[in-house]
């Protein structure tokens, strides 16, 4: 099975938005907006202390119509936060987050110290990869070892339909409206 530090996603997502507790909700709106972030992490002292994210924007500053200059990311911020290490399953990240209903994943070391942070999107663009790869090594295997090439290519395409559709059905669950 594959853990955190096999995946591309991780390794292209070394830099991660970080603001300390003190940091006004509205900077740090402001910088998420700019980046397309969907969540920061939030530090106390250098140290790693919650999460702020678009539903905390939604339910925590939105709702109780909060002054977003004079209020801190402190305020706002979750503070019960999961957190992975590279060498953590894949499949088990997965699990934890769609379980928990939350949809970033802050990855550290054996020290608590910050080495990145996994999206569910980037779980899914990895898995999806990983289902891909094996239907063409499946086709591929099936040709090479003389089976029916239609059959394998049928079998190919079958798979990668099933694919699409858990792919389509996942995304319409996180993003559809619950």
């Amino acid at each position: 099975m594959k853990c955190i530090s096999d995946m591309p996603e991780f390794i292209d997502k070394s830099h991660v938005m970080t603001f300390e507790e003190t940091t006004t909700i509205y900077k740090a709106v402001c910088e998420m907006a700019k980046k397309n972030y969907g969540a920061v992490l939030v530090t106390k002292q250098g140290k790693l202390a919650g999460i702020f994210t678009e539903r905390d924007l939604l339910r925590r500053v939105v709702a109780e119509n909060m002054d977003t200059k004079k209020k801190t990311l402190k305020d706002v911020m979750s503070t019960n936060l999961k957190t992975a290490k590279t060498s953590d399953q894949i499949a088990d990240c997965l699990r934890r987050m769609s379980q928990g209903r939350f949809r970033h994943l802050p990855v550290v070391d054996d020290q608590g110290n910050l080495e990145g942070m996994l999206s569910q999107g980037d779980f899914v663009a990895y898995t999806m990869s990983d289902v891909l790869t094996r239907a063409g090594t499946v086709a591929r295997a099936g040709i090479d070892a003389g089976n029916s090439t239609p059959f394998s290519i049928m079998l190919a395409v079958l798979i990668y339909t099933l694919a699409l559709l858990f792919l389509v059905s996942g995304l319409g669950y996180w993003f559809g409206g619950k």
